[in-house]
């Protein structure tokens, strides 16, 4: 591996975005000898403290001529001041997960796509502890891909969930193991178009050699584009057909299909979550525990025994015959259609947040069969009124706190009330785990 990422030796590098990313990556940087040099826009920012320099608010050009590369946070993009600067200098810019990367000999298992992500990252690291490997999940799960290098130095897996902002900027990157779990309209504002997205997606395969392991959905026509163009073996899974490598459904039961054999693992109803979503779910995370060269049979506990993933429809609690779910994790509409799959038809829907600019009107039908009554919040809340005009009686709630309230006031037994926002949070919230802790704490203060 180049030693250029590896051996600072007091050269000086920047960091561009100094959230939970930026300052895993400066740590590691500072620790392996760098002069650290941060940068970050927002004011309110606190100086990075394994930073020698700190350009809060913005500024800081002036230092560029002294760096020798700069490493950018999942939230900064190459087009952003300091990084375009630095490019045009000649200095090499690379993202956070290329960072770590570059310092660890660990082999990765890779998961990316529009939904699904982070149960499939934490399910496929659930598996492989069960059978015995030690195995740590990070990257966009909140945990930051250096951090995890720096805490754990000996591992048999990584297991890594990667954005399509984390992808963009990666160079040399190369999971055995990658799985592109579907691709639905997300991210448009950044990527231009469906196909800018879709390449941006695709670059998770691009480094892997013969022997590693390419995973694609073969039920999503959006990734068809992309079914033949990995170096790598290529898997599949499917919940509506046989495959020759991979895993898929078949008359209730799952089955593995891995080295010319087919073996039943368990029935569909045996896994720990509900939803057709989490059994295609499941049938990634064997695609990628297989790489691990563990066999079937031993993903049996881990596929039987998962609890989930917070914020992705976890159940809060039951209150007078009220089921109150926290799916905050829902940032764009096929996320809010998986959930209202998952449930009947006594949905009190409670959606809204920062639009992503998408067709939320595709949904208008679904709105209409599942949801009995809208409670619509954040600034997204009269584009949602207008695309599902006319499915279900509406509340403009305006924030969470007076949601649940009025939440509390219609709901009745054999109701499900749903916090699916379909929207980012960033209106008023920093993230969608703030988001969806702050609708934990209200549901868990009702009485």
């Amino acid at each position: 591996m180049p030693r250029y990422w590896t051996e600072g030796e007091g050269r000086r590098v920047g960091v561009a975005g100094l959230g939970k990313s930026g300052r895993a990556a400066a740590r590691l940087l500072a620790g392996k000898g760098f002069t650290v040099i941060g940068y970050d826009d927002n004011p309110a920012v606190e100086p990075c403290e394994c930073c020698s320099e700190n350009y809060i608010g913005g500024g800081g050009f002036e230092a560029l001529p002294t760096l020798e590369g700069i490493v950018l946070s999942p939230g900064i993009g190459p087009s952003a001041p300091i990084p375009a600067a630095a490019a045009a200098a000649g200095l090499p810019v690379i993202g956070e997960i290329e960072l770590a990367f570059r310092n660890t000999q660990v082999p990765i298992l890779a998961v990316t796509g529009s939904n699904g992500k982070t149960t499939t990252a934490e399910w496929t690291g659930f598996i492989l502890r069960k059978a015995g490997l030690r195995a740590v999940v990070a990257g966009n799960v909140g945990y930051p891909f250096t951090a995890a290098v720096l805490d754990h130095p000996s591992l048999d897996w990584f297991v890594l969930e990667v954005s399509s902002y984390q992808l963009e900027t990666i160079d040399k990157f190369r999971p055995a193991g990658a799985a592109v779990l579907n691709l639905t309209p997300d991210h448009l504002q950044r990527h231009g178009n469906m196909e800018g997205y879709r390449n941006a997606k695709a670059r998770i395969f691009m480094n892997q050699h013969s022997e590693d392991l390419a995973i694609l959905n073969a039920d999503d026509p959006e990734s068809a584009p992309l079914l033949g163009l990995a170096r790598g073996i290529e898997g599949l899974f499917s919940l509506s057909r046989s495959v020759e490598t991979g895993a898929f459904l078949e008359d209730g039961q799952i089955i593995q299909a891995w080295g010319g054999e087919r073996t039943a693992l368990l029935p569909a109803s045996g896994i720990s979550i509900p939803g057709l979503h989490n059994v295609a779910n499941a049938l990634a995370s064997i695609c990628l525990a297989a790489r691990t060269g563990i066999p079937g049979s031993a993903m049996l506990e881990g596929l039987k025994t998962f609890p989930g993933v917070a914020h992705r429809i976890e159940r809060i609690r039951s209150l007078g015959g009220v089921e109150w779910v926290n799916d905050s994790k829902s940032t764009n509409q096929d996320s809010l259609r998986v959930a209202l799959e998952s449930f009947g038809a006594r949905v009190i829907l409670i959606a809204g947040g920062l639009s992503k600019g998408t067709d939320y009107g595709s949904l208008r039908a679904l709105v209409a069969e599942k949801v009995r009554h809208l409670v619509l919040i954040g600034s997204a809340a009269e584009e949602l009124a207008e695309a599902w005009e006319g499915a279900a009686p509406v509340t403009r709630a305006g924030d969470l706190a007076r949601a649940v309230g009025v939440c509390r006031e219609l709901a009745g037994p054999g109701d499900t009330v749903l916090l699916s926002p379909a929207c980012a949070s960033f209106d008023q919230y920093r993230n969608f785990e703030e988001r969806g802790d702050h609708f934990r704490r209200l549901v868990e203060e009702l009485s």
